[in-house]
């Protein structure tokens, strides 16, 4: 009869992917910011490309709700984290803090925004 080994370890699980995995609250109030700096908005004052169908008008207006609770809540961060955001989505092409490490000053300014955006009246509900 075969006998485990008690020192070899069980067979690792396999990792799920990281698109696997849901998003958390800030994680998706900043890619839906990130979508909507990243739109034309020449038509108007009114963010979205020309002659681009959103669907469904309400979803749309959820989004950009969420997009300008998202923006306004970034003003308030000290301005190394704002452009901590903004490297990290590829909204900014230059990392100007030089004396600044970018992954600490990323967590950091994640860890500042996700108490603002909790609070606020149009991003609160992404938060379970």
């Amino acid at each position: 009869m075969y006998q485990a080994n008690p020192t070899k370890r069980a067979p690792a699980r396999p990792v799920a992917a990281s698109n696997d995995r849901q998003r958390d609250g800030v994680e998706y109030c900043l890619d839906v910011w990130a979508d909507w700096m990243r739109r034309d908005d020449r038509d108007l004052g009114i963010k979205g490309p020309r002659g681009e169908s959103d669907g469904d008008p309400a979803e749309a207006r959820h989004f950009n709700d969420i997009a300008e609770a998202t923006d306004a809540m970034m003003q308030s961060l000290v301005p190394r984290h704002q452009w901590a955001i903004k490297k990290k989505f590829g909204l900014a092409r230059v990392w100007h803090f030089p004396n600044a490490d970018f992954p600490t000053s990323f967590a950091e300014a994640v860890a500042a925004l996700e108490p603002l955006l909790r609070k606020n009246l149009a991003t609160r509900m992404q938060f379970g």
